[in-house]
């Protein structure tokens, strides 16, 4: 997981998975307590599916979008 993923990609890591700020990859503490622990389990999720999907290279994978989400 990385707040910062394309620098994760250019030294070469097979499989990384978004994250919100360095400070709080998964989570983001401004959003509502029930938003950011529905942010945390959408990002973790997508790291269990990355561990489970066969990748050739350096793979992005990007938890589902957290717009539209109340602040």
């Amino acid at each position: 997981m990385s707040a910062l993923p394309a620098l994760a990609l250019n030294v070469g890591a097979n499989r990384v998975v978004k994250g919100v700020r360095i400070e709080h990859v998964c989570g983001d503490p401004s959003l509502a307590e029930d938003a950011d622990l529905a942010l945390g389990h959408r990002i973790v999720g997508t790291a269990l599916r990355a561990l489970q999907t066969a990748v050739e290279g350096p793979t992005l994978f990007e938890p589902v979008s957290t717009r539209g989400v109340a602040r």
